[in-house]
């Protein structure tokens, strides 16, 4: 009888361990965020009632993302992050003697996430020289939008007075007039942006980003345009970053990169579904830059 039972444990492990094997993680963002929306999007047309393919795990931003990919002790595996901020922490490595990102490679870099600067009329902010002294929103640690804005901060020589404020409560403080301005670095249109300008107390309005001092030399020339957003009404002028799908290759099993591999092909057969019915910007993705030699393939 022990036997008949030991039996039957093992045989309804397998069926779970079966059931876990060929399944992928992927840390995105928070839930009103492109981050969160793409990785649904790839959930809705790879998943199926019999096979999970993706699991989409809302983090609160590319930093954590980040912090999460690399830490050994850390079962996440697979990441979206802004390819500036993959950067940046290279190049922090390469300052502190470091090789934190070294096992981090890109598998799929999708669309190019605009930066935005949102902030009300009635403060009459018309170009990014125009926050110095001000009291600006740039997220928190965990995103990396927060990065972002500190490097424009500091290659644009404004000098602007910072606050931590999460994505999710910048429309909040901008409209309490706690800040003059926030920075959201996302791919258009943001859902948390989709506001209706009547609940506003005063009119919002997106600010031009023109390139001095250099800030913006390794960043995409782009536009937010006036139908991305209920309260825009005109093209607005910006830079953008690519955004990148990271995986942490030292702890990719077998399993893993099986699964990694049908995910990736998943997205290229059904690439006109996710164009039909996902985030408007799966109409940007180049899978000619999948195999261009300057990103860190995954093989």
């Amino acid at each position: 009888m022990k036997t008949k039972i030991a039996i039957l444990f093992l045989l309804i492990a397998g069926i779970s361990l079966q059931d876990v094997i060929g399944q992928i993680t992927i840390l995105s963002g928070p839930k009103q965020a492109s981050y969160h929306r793409f990785v649904d999007d790839m959930a809705n047309v790879l998943n199926t009632d019999s096979e999970t393919l993706v699991i989409n795990k809302e983090t609160s931003g590319a930093a954590f993302n980040y912090n999460q990919l690399f830490d050994p002790k850390s079962p996440f595996k697979v990441a979206m992050m802004q390819s500036d901020y993959l950067y940046f922490m290279q190049a922090k490595d390469f300052v502190n003697n470091s090789d934190n990102s070294k096992p981090l490679k890109v598998v799929l870099p999708l669309a190019n996430e605009e930066i935005h600067l949102v902030t009300l009329k009635s403060f009459n902010i018309n170009r990014l020289q125009d926050l110095d002294s001000m009291t600006v929103a740039i997220g928190t640690k965990d995103q990396g939008t927060y990065a972002t804005a500190n490097l424009i901060k500091d290659r644009s020589q404004v000098y602007w007075k910072s606050r931590n404020v999460h994505f999710v409560d910048a429309v909040k403080e901008l409209s309490m007039n706690r800040v003059h301005a926030f920075f959201i670095v996302g791919t258009a249109p943001i859902e948390k942006l989709e506001i209706n300008p009547q609940v506003m107390r005063a009119e919002p309005v997106m600010v031009e980003l023109q390139n001095f001092n250099g800030w913006a030399d390794n960043y995409i020339n782009d536009t937010i345009y006036a139908q991305d957003y209920p309260w825009l009404d005109h093209d607005v002028p910006t830079f953008s970053v690519r955004t990148v799908l990271l995986v942490n290759e030292a702890k990719m099993t077998e399993a893993d990169k099986k699964a990694l591999n049908e995910i990736m092909n998943g997205i290229l057969n059904k690439y006109d579904i996710l164009k039909a019915q996902g985030h408007p910007k799966w109409k940007e993705v180049d899978f000619g830059a999948w195999s261009d030699s300057d990103w860190p393939m995954y093989k």
